[in-house]
């Protein structure tokens, strides 16, 4: 990762105050000479077609609404449209950058080819209904968000007159006549793109954690494992390059993103403004017979030292602890309030980690069984039952409770013990052929078989659901003859390839590899 810039958002925009002094050389694709003053929009992106959508001078409007006009409009009023009889008002505005580089000529094609070839059918249908009354609109709008000679441009789409709208986002650069990234976009604005992802996925998996607890559609969804697939869902829809840069007002950011819902329309919208954790966080730690944690800010951590009662996993467990070590926790998104060490079981030390958010609901680590699986300590996905508590306190028998809004009390360690019982999600599962001949088959209910060593050797064993990250879903493998490893697991739905990125051990299908492609079999 980058080394993180020690800079708040607001600061880094706050350079717009210089650069409106500084005269910009248009070098790509012409434009005014004067200087081309950044500005956010004048409207709310989903309510206006209108293609002057900035806020400076007068020269410097101009300059920027001539670079960006519509090559294609269409407004009317028509009614049979997707097989419905009833009147819909379609308006379509598609964008064209008015620019003659090689990437603008690619981009205004793409974007013609993308969101004007459904509508053109429709200019030859008559008239319906009376003008300017209220009909379901249909069709395609698009905003222009200005830094200096940067735009981001967000098209909207809607091809049903009840359904949400669509967003897509397009950054390009008239100074060079490049199209850039939206982390190249954040660059210009003097922000770290890795800091930026990481307070995008952060907030854009409490979303959906809150919706999830609010809306009690959890229990289903977690035991068919597709509770792990939308949680992997809305990780990698808000990577950086799939979401809409937003400058609604000055030194204010936005990036649009979405997250997976179990909502009837599948997708809820979420605008996330960029902002810095608070300088005065607060340190949570707790100790727990060899276990401690603590979490500071975006950093938590496991330490799990020999002690009297971790030493007792020697005999027990065969698992043998020589000296202190610590831990990242993996795949922990929110704000967290309390943090609490109990011991899940009583027949064996089984320390589990419980975090509560700031919605009040519980996530754990379950430190025993990521040991047993291998060394890398996940945060398992949130028990949502467990909800609007207030704090945790360990019991007298070394159980953690939670403590709740209405003053009742739930004991977490029969819920963390249930919710780590699902099936491996079915997006994971199947079989998966390597370059190399080496394969992987995947089931449902965790049983794992391998061909390994040029498929000279086949291993049986079990595979255990463990969290989601960034890289996938995390499973740990374990075989009867040992050969036991820990890997995130991610599928490109488009290809069929099953990419695994290690996290513990050897990977057993490519020595010294730490990520591999597989290809899905159908035989």
């Amino acid at each position: 990762m980058k080394e993180t810039k020690h800079r708040s958002t607001r600061w880094a925009l706050g350079v717009w105050a210089l650069v409106l002094a500084a005269a910009l050389l248009l070098a790509g694709c012409g434009g005014a000479s004067d200087a081309a003053a950044p500005a956010g929009p004048s409207a709310a992106a989903d309510q206006s077609s209108d293609n002057s959508r900035s806020t400076p001078g007068a020269a410097a409007l101009a300059a920027q609404t001539d670079r960006i006009t519509d090559q294609y409009t269409l407004e009317k009023n028509v009614s049979g449209v997707w097989g419905e009889e009833a009147v819909q008002y379609i308006s379509v505005h598609v964008p064209q950058l008015e620019c003659d580089s090689p990437d603008a000529v690619s981009l205004n094609k793409e974007l013609a080819a993308i969101y004007a070839a459904d509508f053109r059918e429709y200019e030859a249908y008559e008239e319906a209904g009376q003008p300017g009354g209220e009909y379901p609109q249909i069709g395609v709008g698009w905003d222009a968000y200005w830094y200096g000679d940067c735009v981001s441009l967000v098209v909207r789409s809607r091809y049903d007159g009840t359904a949400p709208w669509r967003y897509s986002g397009w950054c390009f650069d008239f100074a060079t006549g490049q199209q850039i990234t939206v982390a190249e976009m954040l660059q210009r604005m003097g922000l770290d793109p890795d800091t930026v992802q990481q307070q995008v996925r952060r907030q854009a998996m409490q979303a959906f954690d809150r919706d999830m607890a609010q809306g009690a559609y959890y229990e289903s969804l977690r035991l068919g494992g597709e509770l792990s697939q939308m949680r992997m869902d809305t990780l990698e829809y808000n990577e950086l390059e799939n979401l809409c840069l937003l400058l609604p007002e000055q030194n204010q950011l936005v990036l649009r993103g979405r997250y997976s819902a179990a909502s009837e329309a599948g997708w809820q919208q979420l605008d996330m403004e960029l902002s810095l954790p608070p300088a005065d966080t607060p340190v949570l730690t707790d100790t727990f017979d060899g276990v401690q944690v603590q979490l500071k800010g975006t950093q938590a951590t496991i330490t799990v030292s020999p002690a009297p009662k971790t030493a007792t996993w020697d005999t027990e467990l065969n698992l043998r602890l020589e000296q202190a070590r610590t831990y990242p926790i993996l795949g922990s998104y929110n704000e967290y309030v309390d943090v609490c060490i109990g011991q899940q079981t009583d027949s064996v030390f089984h320390p589990v980690v419980y975090l509560l958010t700031k919605d009040g609901v519980v996530e754990y680590v379950d430190v025993l069984r990521c040991l047993l699986f291998g060394n890398a300590m996940i945060c398992q996905d949130p028990i949502y039952i467990a909800n609007n508590g207030v704090s945790l306190e360990r019991s007298g028998n070394s159980k953690v409770n939670l403590r709740r809004k209405d003053g009742s009390v739930l004991e977490l360690a029969d819920l963390s013990s249930e919710w780590s019982v699902q099936d491996i999600p079915s997006s994971i599962t199947g079989s998966f052929n390597c370059a190399n001949g080496n394969w992987l088959e995947l089931s449902s209910d965790g049983s794992v078989q391998l061909g390994v060593q040029n498929n000279s050797r086949i291993e049986q064993g079990d595979a255990a659901y463990l969290g989601v990250v960034p890289e996938g879903m995390v499973l740990a493998i374990f075989t009867d003859t040992g050969l036991d490893f820990v890997a995130a697991f991610k599928m490109d739905h488009l290809s069929n390839d099953l990419t695994m990125t290690m996290i513990d051990g050897q990977n057993p299908f490519a020595e010294g590899e730490t990520q591999l492609q597989m290809t899905y079999s159908y035989g």
